[in-house]
């Protein structure tokens, strides 16, 4: 008999994902460079948009929390809107059920992707936005489970998690045995505006591209 369980109730901490898929952070530093080197320039328009999108988002973040909905409108999609994300060659798959079968043939592991980003058939992007009440590596190990649900075993998966405040970009690789790191956190509410190192991240992953 085959046994469905949810990837929100049923990996809720790294050591779950040590555990199911043998998954561990790597040791090397080189690993993971794309997010902080030869990274592209923002034109003057680019990084105006960003100024007024920190404006918007810090009126609205003073009143209080911002539901998983409200961070989606206000940051996600239009940072996905000015990266290029909505027009080819990309795709736009929202929400994306995944499954994900574990050495125990006897049971899949399924759960729902809030906001999925296809380049050539390769997952480039995972989004999970969280309620801005809940720590960013609160979520690590969900996207991460979401992220082994890729086919493209000989190619590495970008992800980025967020809860409004913080953005993390993760990188995993599942070629021999899967390992994955992260890039430092970006908050939003100091007063340099992150928003412009978060779309350069997300425009160098989006150029990536590897073989099919």
């Amino acid at each position: 008999m085959v046994t469905t369980i949810g990837i929100r109730e049923n990996i809720t901490t790294l050591d779950d994902l040590k555990q199911r898929f043998n998954l561990e952070q790597t040791e090397n530093n080189n690993f993971f460079t794309e997010w902080s080197e030869n990274l592209p320039k923002l034109t003057e328009e680019e990084q105006l948009f960003l100024d007024k999108l920190r404006t918007r988002y810090v009126y609205h973040r003073q009143s209080g929390l911002l539901l998983e909905g409200t961070v989606n409108l206000l940051v996600i999609s239009p940072l996905l809107q000015i990266a290029g994300f909505f027009d080819p060659p990309f795709k736009i798959k929202s929400p994306q059920l995944v499954e994900l079968t574990i050495n125990d043939p006897e049971e899949i592991i399924r759960g729902l992707i809030d906001i999925l980003v296809v380049k050539n058939n390769l997952w480039i992007l995972v989004i999970e936005a969280k309620k801005t009440s809940i720590p960013v590596l609160t979520a690590l190990p969900q996207i991460l489970a979401y992220m082994m649900a890729n086919c493209q075993e000989n190619s590495p998966t970008f992800g980025m998690v967020t809860n409004g405040d913080e953005f993390i970009f993760v990188k995993l690789d599942r070629q021999n045995n899967p390992e994955y790191d992260l890039s430092e956190p970006f908050l939003l509410l100091p007063k340099r505006n992150k928003f412009k190192d978060v779309l350069k991240i997300l425009k160098k992953l989006g150029s990536i591209s590897y073989p099919p």
